[in-house]
């Protein structure tokens, strides 16, 4: 007699979904970091951490030695790390103001297939966590399709 009441499963729309993955990615790109500091505490942390990362190697670019250019190309790779996590932070605090919800979920719909193809992989990501290397290449293969999906919010 009671199964017949049941409970409407819980329809998440986009902005929930993209919500999701941000939160997600983030809290892995921070898992190393302490959790005892708050979420964007740590995020500043993190952004820290790539900036010096990135002046370190600039400092050490040499073309006519092979080192040199390992820090040219390391160089290279922090700056498109910091680039990267600094434009899913501000997405993602750009996702914690529910008042901006209702105009969001409208320029996210011509989108919503293909986040909706990355929230599924995201809630189905105990696949893809066999390995470190794996899961990393996860995690940005989840942060490249989801940032080329919504380019157009700026």
């Amino acid at each position: 007699m009671f199964g017949i009441f049941k409970e409407p499963a819980k329809i998440i729309d986009t902005y929930e979904q993209v919500h999701s993955i941000l939160k997600s990615l983030l809290t892995y790109e921070l898992k190393e970091l302490p959790n005892r500091y708050e979420f964007w505490y740590r995020v500043a942390i993190r952004q820290e951490e790539y900036r010096t990362l990135q002046a370190e190697h600039r400092a050490k670019i040499s073309m006519t030695s092979a080192v040199g250019r390992f820090h040219q190309t390391q160089y290279e790779v922090m700056t498109q790390k910091l680039a990267k996590f600094e434009r899913s932070s501000d997405i993602y605090k750009l996702f914690c103001m529910e008042e901006e919800r209702e105009l969001l979920n409208h320029r996210l719909s011509f989108h919503q297939e293909t986040i909706a193809a990355i929230y599924d992989h995201v809630q189905h990501k105990e696949l893809y966590t066999y390995s470190d290397s794996v899961q990393q290449q996860f995690w940005e293969a989840v942060r490249d399709d989801l940032l080329h999906a919504i380019a157009h919010l700026d």
